[in-house]
């Protein structure tokens, strides 16, 4: 058996793995963007300003938990896109629609229930 060179150094398969904070800021910025939201709307709907939002997509800042959970509620998000990013996902906006309406108040769920409803029935009287 040959013996390490006192200069190679072993890479353990924790240094191998790719952190869950370095694909973060991307993740939750690519997801404010394919949604249309501002910055500006993120940071007040998740209760924290938007230079912190900043710091988080672009300068590789670690969210507390509670932060990182406000975060994903204001995005629509699964927790799942970020700790299993590489999982793909059949239909990311039938997601995001059910995880918004679970933040909707009983009132604001009928309201979205009569729009969905109005929805469907107007496309059945057009292809009838």
């Amino acid at each position: 058996m040959a013996a390490k060179s006192k200069h190679s150094k072993s890479i353990s398969p924790a240094e191998r793995e790719i952190h869950i904070t370095d694909k973060l800021g991307d993740i939750l910025k690519l997801t404010r963007l394919d949604h249309g939201y501002t910055r500006e709307q993120i940071s007040e709907r998740a209760g924290i300003s938007v230079r912190y939002l900043i710091a988080i997509e672009n300068e590789g800042q670690v969210p507390s938990v509670r932060v990182l959970c406000n975060l994903l509620r204001a995005l629509g998000l699964s927790s799942d896109s970020i700790f299993y990013p590489d999982m793909s996902n059949p239909d990311p906006e039938t997601d995001q629609l059910v995880r918004l309406i679970h933040q909707c108040d009983e009132r604001d769920r009928k309201v979205v229930l009569a729009v969905v409803n109005s929805l469907i029935d107007r496309k059945e009287c057009v292809t009838v």
